[in-house]
Parts: C-alpha cells; structure tokens; sequence
C-alpha cells in the first residue's frame, strides 16, 4: 500500500501548529483537505476545529 506523507501547518483560535500527517490517498480537494482539519483537531484533542494554512507532500 502506498503512503502519502505531508507536512502540516496549521491554525486555530489559540495559536498555531504543524504536524506530520500520512495519509492511504493523495490530498486532491478541498473536501480532503477538510477531513484532515478534523483529524488534526481531533487528535490533537483541540477544543476548536483547525484551519490548514499549507501543506507539502514530504
């Protein structure tokens, strides 16, 4: 299976972020780029949900 590795980074209303994110499929919408905003917020247990301000693939 292929891995799809980015770097992240990332806002919300407490300050700012950046993680590593590796994905089964590529980011290639917007509604990708949703999910991965409440995966972020999610796992990083974060009270509001996040904004990705850029990404790169590694």
């Amino acid at each position: 299976m292929k891995e799809y590795k980015y770097f992240v980074v990332y806002i919300y209303a407490e300050g700012w972020g950046n993680i590593d994110v590796t994905l089964t499929e590529p980011v290639q919408t917007i509604e990708d780029i949703r999910s991965l905003e409440q995966a972020i917020t999610e796992n990083q247990q974060l009270e509001q949900t996040v904004c990705v301000q850029n990404f790169i693939a590694l």
